[in-house]
């Protein structure tokens, strides 16, 4: 077992949970900052359905980045997480929205890094990027039309 933490990213949104939820499951592929966090890059999109985040390349390729093993609207979701991986080198990811007044507090987890060969690396990794994938979600529940760049939408 590994000692390395969780990493815990918040983000408070001007939305309710089901708002917030919806945003971050159905929308993903409007905010997710593919160019930079991905498999396939720039002109990719990624979705989350079925079970599934999947990231589908415009020449048709996909990748599977991870599986749906909680959901539960508008308050959860957790997911095993190995994009460009296979499912046996998966880490977890847990996001929680909890209501704050009119707000939700986005709570995202991430944990399992004993699955990586370099678990403080692959740690210190994911929290560079957490925080622009947070701010990215943020921006797209602020305004649902600010992000539209390439990323498209299933």
């Amino acid at each position: 077992m590994t000692t390395v933490p969780p990493i815990r990213r918040e983000v408070l949104v001007d939305a309710g949970p089901q708002l917030a939820f919806d945003v971050f499951t159905g929308d993903i592929g409007r905010w997710w900052p593919i160019a930079e966090l991905s498999v396939y890059g720039a002109g990719a999109t990624v979705t989350m359905a079925d079970e599934e985040i999947v990231e589908r390349s415009p020449d048709g390729h996909s990748a599977l980045w991870g599986t749906i093993t909680r959901w539960a609207p508008p308050f959860a979701l957790a997911f095993t997480w190995h994009p460009g991986q296979l499912p046996d080198r998966a880490s977890h990811v847990e996001v929680t929205f909890t209501a704050i007044g009119e707000q939700t507090l986005v709570t995202l987890i991430h944990s399992g890094w004993e699955t990586f060969d370099d678990p403080a690396a692959a740690r210190a990794e994911y929290d560079q990027g957490w925080p622009m994938v947070l701010t990215r979600y943020a921006e797209q529940v602020q305004d649902p039309e600010a992000l539209t760049g390439d990323q498209g939408r299933d």
